[in-house]
């Protein structure tokens, strides 16, 4: 167990904020899945329980949640009169820009095509418990909320997708982007593409790079490229972003104001607006 107690930093928002789609909320506790990585986290006053050790949160957790940056730097530019931007912020305080998996993030924002928040959910929990590995790991006794016999199972490799037949895949409630999935998943097993060799490239490459997927138009390579690579100047647009930008800056948000770091800006908006339109019509 370690504690840990950050500014700027809400597992709840963070968990809820659509860039990630294996982190549970159950009560004040919280289960988190990443790759072949379980973590278990409870609230406490100001800060949270983990499950891990001091150093597998130092070596891998702290990059994770992207402790190292300060969010307020963020923050400067926005004008004072941008009402709707400054309450935004305000509302999304707390969340961060995970460094995730970035075949783990290409695979998950196929899936999310017109699809809602919970049936992401469900389709990349079902396609790991298919096609993953148990991980073998207790719910341990600090967490009170958690079934003690739940099984989490790590995110699927290239491999084990890549030989996964199309009806195999619908049984994952994948409708039409199982071909989608299968012809990813082959052509990153194959190393036709090398996500990892994807980092040298700038921001307008890398998108191009993801583009030439099956399946990845510019919302979902962008969606790749702000939450696998880090690229937090990309700015991903689904129903929810433009929505907001309709209603609140007349269809042109000003992207120059925050080059750079857009896509900081862009989970604030999109966090606001979603829980806006959720609250109001409760």
């Amino acid at each position: 167990m370690f504690r840990i107690e950050y500014p700027h930093l809400d597992m709840r928002k963070i968990a809820d904020s659509g860039q990630i789609f294996r982190f549970n909320i159950y009560e004040d506790e919280f289960s988190l899945v990443a790759g072949d990585k379980l973590l278990f986290i409870k609230e406490d006053g100001d800060g949270y329980i983990l499950s891990c050790s001091e150093e597998e949160f130092n070596d891998f957790w702290l990059d994770y949640f992207d402790l190292r940056l300060d969010y307020k730097e963020y923050e400067k530019n926005i004008p004072k009169s941008d009402l709707f931007l400054i309450n935004a912020t305000e509302y999304s305080y707390g969340i961060r820009i995970l460094n995730q998996d970035k075949w783990e993030m290409l695979i998950s924002f196929i899936i999310s095509q017109r699809k809602s928040i919970p049936a992401i959910k469900s389709s990349v929990e079902k396609l790991s418990k298919v096609y993953g590995k148990k991980i073998d790991m207790k719910v341990p006794d600090f967490i009170k909320n958690i079934d003690p016999d739940t099984e989490f199972y790590s995110f699927p490799t290239p491999e084990a997708l890549a030989n996964a037949s199309i009806d195999e895949l619908n049984a994952c409630s994948l409708g039409y982007r199982s071909p989608y999935i299968e012809a990813t998943a082959k052509a990153v097993f194959r190393k036709d593409i090398e996500l990892e060799a994807l980092t040298k490239l700038n921001d307008t490459e890398l998108l191009a790079a993801l583009m030439s997927l099956k399946g990845v138009g510019i919302k979902v390579a962008n969606c790749v490229a702000l939450f696998g690579y880090h690229r937090i100047a990309a700015f991903p647009i689904d129903v929810w972003i433009k929505r907001m930008i309709d209603e609140h800056y007349d269809g042109k948000f000003p992207l120059e104001l925050y080059e750079g770091y857009a896509g900081v800006i862009q989970q604030y908006i999109f966090y606001y607006g979603r829980e806006s339109v959720k609250h109001s019509s409760n």
